[in-house]
């Protein structure tokens, strides 16, 4: 279990730092990209954040105490928050321990930057538990729930970020 959002960032960034050192001449990676773990928050009986790496961006929960529930590896589960349920597949690294993601970006060749690909995950993170209610907030469950569409959702971050920068940038989703 982990107690620290400083615990977390150190192990989630030295696991993924030494898996992009045995995939650093793969062609999908972004260069312009590093090992981050972003925003770690407690939420409900885990811990919630974002992993960036040149390959990937993906919302993590992990276990915060034991009644966090992490299904085997490689199975769904669908997990609600404010603006909707998003489904998170479980997974298990020896560093790591098991663990729940939800792909954000995968590939990520369209992030110019670190910084644009760090403001999307807080904005991301942001966006995923912003609530007018905060009685809407449900526990993780493994029910039939539908997935909020998450071009909906991305299409609110990608808004954010244009609004903020004041342009449009090649990755914003057509309507």
């Amino acid at each position: 279990m982990f107690t620290s959002e400083q615990q977390i960032i150190r192990t989630l960034e030295a696991a993924f730092s030494q898996v992009h050192q045995r995939m650093e001449s793969l062609p999908f990676l972004n260069p312009r990209l590093q090992v981050r773990a972003l925003g770690f928050q407690p939420w409900q009986p885990y811990w919630l954040g974002v992993m960036v790496t040149p390959w990937f961006m993906n919302l993590m929960l992990l276990p915060g105490d034991e009644s966090a529930d992490v299904s085997r590896v490689g199975e769904a589960q669908s997990v609600n928050f404010p603006c909707g349920t998003f489904s998170f597949v479980a997974g298990h690294n020896h560093t790591i321990g098991s663990y729940l993601s939800c792909s954000l970006f995968s590939p990520v060749q369209e992030l110019e930057s670190q910084q644009l690909a760090e403001e999307v995950a807080l904005a991301s993170l942001n966006q995923l538990l912003g609530s007018k209610n905060p009685q809407e907030e449900h526990v993780s469950t493994r029910s039939g729930a539908h997935a909020a569409p998450r071009r909906q959702f991305f299409q609110r971050i990608l808004g954010q970020q244009i609004n903020q920068q004041g342009a449009a940038k090649p990755w914003d989703v057509a309507e």
